[in-house]
């Protein structure tokens, strides 16, 4: 049974309605169908190794681009959709004390934006959206 009321039921459903609205667009949830369970795999043995996160940028931003000025555009906005993302998942997460274990999900996002990888950090911020939704529903 849950410990949050209608209103904050309510309220919770509306951000994550807003949070899908914001993953659905970069094709995340396609993504995890389909490697899911090869990628939980892989998760297990990292974490088994002792290598917690793993960086798997597949191109960088200038061989997506076709000049210069394309690539400064992609890398700005990939930076700013990593920046919105990353503030609703941080606000999210301290929103719901109950969330804590998700935290370090959120951090590895954070560093991720700071090392100036944003694809890697949207992708983070997207694993943490998922363990604090998951994690309200119980």
């Amino acid at each position: 049974m849950s410990d949050y009321t209608a209103a904050e039921l309510q309220e919770m459903e509306a951000e994550f309605s807003a949070m899908d609205a914001e993953f659905a667009g970069l094709g995340l949830e396609e993504m995890d169908s389909e490697f899911g369970e090869a990628f939980a795999e892989l998760d297990a043995e990292l974490d088994a190794a002792g290598i917690s996160l793993l960086d798997v940028e597949a191109t960088s931003i200038s061989e997506m681009a076709d000049n210069d000025y394309d690539a400064q555009f992609i890398g700005r906005f990939l930076r700013n959709k990593a920046k919105k993302l990353i503030a609703t998942v941080v606000r999210l997460v301290k929103r719901y004390g109950k969330c804590a274990k998700c935290a370090p999900k959120v951090l590895a996002a954070v560093k991720y934006f700071k090392a100036k990888k944003y694809a890697s950090a949207i992708r983070a911020a997207y694993d943490a959206y998922r363990c604090i939704r998951a994690c309200t529903k119980k």
